[in-house]
């Protein structure tokens, strides 16, 4: 699929965690931020404690207006299990706080087209590498990407770009 004709990430496909292919399309009509992460990171718990409030304002049984996409990504540092990343994720949130896919590579030949695509749109200062884990790409309600973030934004900043989304 050539990333420049693509219109959403409605339009990928991303692997779970027991191998099955998720049709990204389920995600139409909520917001979506989309993140790369090791549970071994350093920035781990400040990004946790920031995602985890809004996932639970925003997703819950009255609302499902924000999904949070984990992809594991060890370009960046030491390789863990899935059981160790799943349990640590889990533990450190007290339950899920979004869906965890399958480990991919967010640079290079080897990156998926969703990556590759989220690069194509934002890309960043980096001239569209990802050069940490936890860079966040948020979506808006139709699967286009509207901004690219770091670790370090403050969480009143992230809520109201969510907020301007859902509006």
């Amino acid at each position: 699929m050539q990333t420049e004709k693509v219109k959403s990430i409605f339009e990928f496909t991303a692997t779970d965690l027991n191998g099955n292919e998720v049709q990204l399309e389920r995600y139409r009509g909520s917001v979506c931020l989309i993140v790369n992460f090791s549970t071994k990171d350093a920035t781990f718990d400040k990004v946790l404690s920031l995602l985890t409030p809004l996932y639970r304002k925003y997703h819950n049984d009255s609302r499902k207006d924000l999904n949070v996409l984990f992809f594991p990504c060890f370009q960046f540092g030491a390789k863990e299990s899935t059981d160790e990343m799943v349990k640590r994720l889990e533990s450190a949130t007290g339950g899920p706080i979004g869906e965890i896919f399958a480990e991919i590579e967010v640079n290079g030949s080897k990156a998926p087209g969703l990556y590759k695509y989220l690069k194509a749109k934002k890309p960043g200062n980096c001239g569209g590498f990802v050069n940490s884990n936890f860079t966040l790409f948020l979506t808006d309600r139709q699967g286009v990407p509207v901004e690219r973030l770091n670790a370090g934004i403050h969480p009143y900043t992230l809520e109201d770009m969510i907020e301007n989304l859902l509006r």
